[in-house]
């Protein structure tokens, strides 16, 4: 009886969870393909008001063909969806930030203006200025059409008042604009991503017109009570908690500049970035504590994202976090009610949220490279994670009711392991590219280094959920024991990181010998990954290795080693 319980759970498990072998459906992609293109489109090329006046009718008239032909013409339905999607992308881009194409030719001159405070970027104690972006209210320059539009602001510390988030100051300064980037990476680069055109420098923070609103004192205050709970007992250590709280906070600038090197050449400073890594394993640990309490799925489906939320919106509620959010949602909503659904689908869904809501996020480095890596670790890393477990038969020679603990055990780490190198293997492949000419590195580490520090950051980031769980409510004595056992993995990450990045061949400052050879990189890697996918990764087209020829192929003639 035992020996048959196994292949029919198996059989079941087949029948509920479709194979990564088996194509994977999202039809969202039918609308979420030709909007990017048309946003594109819309970034390259400038529209004149008689342009878009007439794409617009030619948009709408699609959209209504497309809709008559829908169950009648399905070549006809799907020109006219793609053309609609593809010039409404277009349009929205152009008449939501009509900036994107200016040419200012004004010199410098100065302002004074009312800003709302939208994000302050992290600053050390002796630094002599704050910056960040804002939102102009009101400005006094009569010849200038910025307000309601987004600006980039430098402000000296010693003579400002100290700025705090959605607060409205009186700002006297030089408005100028913002340099046009020579290449894909920079700081400017970066602005004109964010769409953002004008910036305030040598600017003086005369007066704080409107503080913060309730929410956003909330969430500072809330930040600072997490931030004592993960300190308790951590005194004593400064450089752990630092690195400790910018796991869980995000609080990068806390950490030491040998620690920001050696984590950003290693290809592992994700972990500080509030995003897919945290949300999902804090997911995971909400979800196992309403499975041990026996919450109804659908209810534990609410608290875990409205949990999740809060915790995004209270350390900072940054555009990965807020992405990664969106995406865990869409999943958790599927299964909860029993739709039809996918990790690829629900990645289209929350891409499609995301660039609805905001179209300036599909330009922005951090949208590109976590997309593309995660529809890389679903079209890639779980099939051939899958096909390498199908070879992992340890012990195959004994039947398995008769294993003893360390049969299993090994045969546990053994699939874990395969798993993991599965998915640190296609990450590599996905990022490797962007990450040269967004950050001009090449770091044949990463792949090594994370398949190291992501289980370690891992059980850090549970070992510190679980001390804020047992902070919040007074349990101190387990608070600090939760909290001494992160202090133990982040000091192994830390020696590791600190000893490996030193290593040679961990890493090499490189860039593309031609600016183009960044986006096109991006698309060649993820249509690959798309193709293989589609076509069950077939060994007539090599199977998995076409993503990684393609590596090589730019790595030796499209890359210049500096």
């Amino acid at each position: 009886m035992n020996v048959l319980a196994e292949p029919v759970a198996r059989a079941r498990a087949t029948r509920l969870m479709p194979s990564p072998h088996l194509p994977i459906r999202a039809p969202l992609l039918w609308l979420l393909l030709p909007y990017m293109a048309g946003l594109t489109a819309g970034w390259i090329w400038p529209l004149t008001a008689f342009w878009l006046g007439l794409l617009s009718s030619v948009a709408a008239l699609s959209a209504v063909v497309a809709g008559w032909a829908a169950t009648q013409r399905p070549v006809l339905w799907a020109v006219s969806l793609v053309t609609a999607l593809s010039l409404g992308g277009c349009i929205l881009l152009q008449r939501r930030h009509p900036q994107l194409h200016e040419r200012s030719a004004r010199p410098p001159r100065e302002v004074t203006l009312t800003l709302e405070i939208v994000q302050l970027y992290p600053a050390s104690a002796t630094a002599r200025s704050v910056s960040g972006l804002g939102k102009v209210i009101s400005i006094s320059d009569v010849g200038t059409t910025l307000s309601g539009q987004r600006v980039y602001f430098s402000a000296h510390r010693r003579i400002s008042v100290p700025p705090r988030p959605s607060g409205h100051y009186f700002v006297k300064g030089v408005l100028e604009t913002v340099p046009r980037p020579t290449e894909a990476s920079g700081f400017n680069a970066y602005l004109y991503s964010q769409g953002i055109r004008q910036q305030i420098t040598r600017a003086h923070l005369v007066r704080e017109t409107a503080p913060p609103g309730p929410w956003t004192s909330f969430c500072a205050q809330a930040e600072k009570r997490l931030e004592r709970v993960l300190s308790h007992g951590l005194d004593a250590h400064a450089g752990v908690r630092s690195i400790y709280l910018a796991m869980l906070l995000g609080e990068k600038a806390v950490l030491s500049t040998e620690q920001e090197n050696a984590f950003l050449r290693s290809g592992t400073f994700h972990v500080f970035s509030i995003s897919g890594l945290h949300v999902g394993v804090i997911a995971m640990a909400l979800h196992s504590v309403g499975v041990m309490l026996r919450a109804p799925r659908r209810l534990a489906m609410v608290i875990t994202v409205v949990l999740l939320w809060l915790y995004v919106q209270v350390t900072g509620a940054s555009t990965p976090a807020q992405r990664a959010l969106l995406m865990i949602a869409c999943l958790l909503t599927s299964r909860a009610f029993h739709l039809p659904g996918n990790a690829l689908a629900a990645l289209a869904a929350s891409a499609l949220i995301t660039l609805l809501l905001d179209p300036l996020q599909l330009f922005s480095t951090g949208f590109q490279m976590s997309y593309s890596v995660v529809v890389a670790l679903i079209l890639m890393g779980a099939p051939l994670g899958e096909r390498w477990l199908e070879r992992w038969q340890p012990f195959r020679l004994g039947p398995r009711p008769e294993w003893r603990w360390w049969h299993q055990s090994i045969n546990w780490s053994g699939r874990k392991a395969i798993g993991a190198v599965a998915g640190c293997w296609t990450a590599f492949l996905a990022s490797a590219a962007t990450a040269i000419g967004f950050f001009g590195l090449f770091s044949p580490g990463a792949f090594p280094a994370n398949l190291l520090i992501l289980p370690l950051a891992s059980l850090a980031i549970v070992a510190g959920f679980l001390s804020l769980l047992t902070g919040l409510v007074g349990l101190w004595p387990f608070c600090a024991l939760f909290n001494a056992a992160a202090a133990m993995l982040i000091i192994a990450i830390d020696w590791l990181l600190r000893h490996g990045s030193t290593l040679p061949g961990m890493y090499f400052p490189a860039h593309f010998r031609a600016d183009w050879l960044t986006p096109a990189s991006l698309a060649l890697m993820t249509t690959l990954m798309i193709v293989g996918a589609a076509n069950r990764w077939s060994p007539r087209l090599g199977g998995y290795w076409p993503p990684a020829i393609l590596l090589t192929l730019l790595v030796i003639f499209g890359v210049k080693f500096d």
